[in-house]
């Protein structure tokens, strides 16, 4: 029941299909219903593919799990969010995947439970291959098969990139293995393929496919792969092997094996010429939306309703591709982990994500100048000076972060200061406040947002950043970069110098795509994870103390692990064991 119950839920990517059609609930694929049976029928067809879309898209929200449905492991860092791995947040119950990841507690054993089940996507990349070998039997129109097939080969991919942005190189699975005999079980034991294949097998992918996906769908369909979605994927994977963890003549850790050096980025050094094809990929995608029809939503009056909206309404025309609803969250463990403490979950431990202090000072103010952060460690402020502090900060901090003083649910009337809130949990945080981006809404027993896998702003901030390492047009790298800043009414950015805009564009990819698990693998590719309050070092709060005058202080609450071998994740040690792939170096 539970299996079926999960089948289920991941159809509800197509919610409007699934409760207006009976054929969706017809019995899944088992060992007596063959795969000729399931491409005979055009109902069993989409099913299956359906079931290529849950297995290999990537979704990033906890989701809830029991003993017996590990994958939910796969979602997160194991009951939070990604970010509160970063210098991004912090999850304050200490039982969190993050937890494990911030003291450094984990490697080829142990990765799984906190951060990432490899075999999940091998799943999904199974399920794509069968499908693609397949579809052809299937009764529709060729155009209908191409199409549909597209959407198999894209999702492969998509799965492929998942395993790649963590592990580097990896065995490249393009068709379905088989084991029927002895005989039979070294052609499955595919080796890694060096970081290079891997890239190109993903860009190939996007190019063979582009043409054979529509433009769009209509909003019955909301969720399926359209075109803009393979130029994203080329785009952002074209992003990641230009960076300097994978484009460099120097590796992050020494590495004397020629086989294993080509594994884990480019065997010939740096090339200037990657940015420049990145440059290429993620204008494309911005020239496509022009035509398409996607755009930066600009609705809502206030820039913060603005900002906001993008995250809990699906049918904005910023995003190119989301992930789709998971299903209702069994015993409510959604709001459990993501909002703060006991405003809508009902239960007494929630996980309370904080926004780290390291990660408020990336936030100019509204008028576009740095704020003052001058405070000394252990010093009492007065609390007004807290509130105006952050209350002073981008429309995108007050869209994105609960912070004492203000109200959860927007004109209410009702304001929460945490210092005077112990009965709901809210003194249980680090950093300057709670996450409130992604959850506006959400309440015990409803459904959980959608993942945005991408939207348009990420591709104007990749686009200044590739064009900016390669000196590009300093006037085409301002304008990508303030349109971004543009949509929330913040003040244009002049040229400088490459040193500084790349700084500046830094920071503005940090601030526009926070916590939307960017800056786990940014710090990764830019090779600064391991500089002091980034993804090592203090992490720091601006602690409150009630009273009849209440206070603020600046404390450390975390010193954080990092070693450089954690640029990439080690292969689970069982795989190794196997004999037949080289594990990452350090590990």
């Amino acid at each position: 029941m539970k299996r079926y119950l999960f089948f289920i839920s991941g159809l509800i990517l197509f919610t409007s299909i699934l409760s207006s059609c009976k054929k969706y609930l017809e019995k899944p694929v088992s060992s007596d219903v063959t795969l000729n049976d399931v491409f005979a029928s055009r109902d069993k067809t989409e099913q299956f593919l359906w079931t290529v879309y849950r297995t290999a898209s990537i979704y990033e929200f906890p989701y809830y799990w029991t003993s017996g449905e590990n994958n939910y492991y796969h979602y997160g860092a194991t009951y939070t969010i990604l970010a509160a791995a970063t210098d991004e947040a912090d999850a304050f119950a200490n039982l969190t995947g993050a937890e494990a990841l911030n003291k450094g507690n984990w490697g080829p054993t142990d990765i799984k439970w906190y951060e990432f089940r490899s075999e999940y996507p091998w799943k999904g990349i199974r399920n794509a291959n069968i499908f693609i070998e397949n579809v052809d039997k299937a009764p529709f129109s060729d155009q209908e098969k191409r199409a549909m097939k597209a959407e198999a080969i894209f999702l492969r991919a998509l799965a492929h990139f998942d395993l790649m942005q963590r592990l580097g190189g990896i065995p490249i699975v393009d068709k379905v293995l088989k084991v029927s005999s002895a005989e039979d079980v070294p052609g499955v034991r595919i080796p890694r393929s060096t970081y290079e294949e891997t890239v190109n097998f993903i860009v190939k992918s996007c190019n063979d496919i582009a043409n054979d996906l529509p433009v769009s769908y209509s909003s019955n369909y909301r969720g399926r792969i359209i075109r803009a979605a393979a130029y994203a994927l080329k785009a952002r994977v074209l992003l990641y092997a230009a960076s300097p963890l994978f484009n460099s003549n120097e590796t992050y850790v020494p590495v004397a094996d020629p086989k294993l050096r080509a594994m884990i980025g480019y065997a010939d050094g740096y090339k200037a010429e990657r940015w420049q094809l990145a440059a290429n990929a993620s204008k494309m995608v911005l020239d496509s939306a022009q035509k398409w029809g996607l755009e930066l939503y600009k609705g809502k009056t206030n820039p913060i309703d603005r900002y906001e909206e993008i995250f809990i309404n699906p049918n904005v025309n910023e995003i190119i591709l989301d992930a789709g609803i998971q299903g209702l969250q069994t015993n409510n463990y959604f709001v459990r982990f993501l909002t703060p403490g006991t405003i809508v979950y009902t239960g007494s431990d929630p996980v309370n994500v904080g926004i780290t202090f390291n990660f408020a000072k990336f936030y100019q103010k509204a008028d576009g100048t740095e704020q003052t952060w001058n405070e000394v460690p252990g010093t009492a402020y007065p609390y007004a000076q807290y509130m105006q502090k952050l209350g002073d900060l981008d429309p995108r901090f007050q869209a994105s972060v609960f912070q004492s003083g203000t109200e959860w649910s927007r004109g209410s009337g009702t304001k929460y200061h945490f210092y005077e809130q112990g009965s709901k949990q809210l003194d249980r945080y680090n950093g300057v406040g709670f996450l409130r981006k992604f959850v506006k809404g959400v309440s015990n027993g409803s459904a959980a947002p959608r993942w945005i896998t991408f939207r348009l702003a990420e591709f104007y901030l990749n686009y200044a950043e590739a064009l900016n390492e390669v000196n590009g047009a300093s006037n085409e790298i301002t304008t990508a970069l303030n349109e971004v800043r543009a949509r929330v009414n913040m003040p244009g950015i002049a040229y400088t110098n490459q040193e500084d805009m790349r700084q500046k564009i830094r920071r503005e990819r940090g601030v526009e795509l926070a916590f939307e698990e960017h800056r786990y693998f940014d710090v990764r590719r830019w090779k600064i994870a391991g500089q002091e309050g980034v993804m090592k070092g203090g992490m720091w709060s601006l602690k409150l103390y009630g009273g009849a005058a209440p206070t603020y202080k600046l404390e450390k609450f975390e010193d954080r692990v990092w070693e450089d071998k954690m640029y990439l994740y080690p292969f689970n040690s069982t795989e190794i064991d196997l004999g037949y792939l080289i594990q990452n170096p350090g590990w």
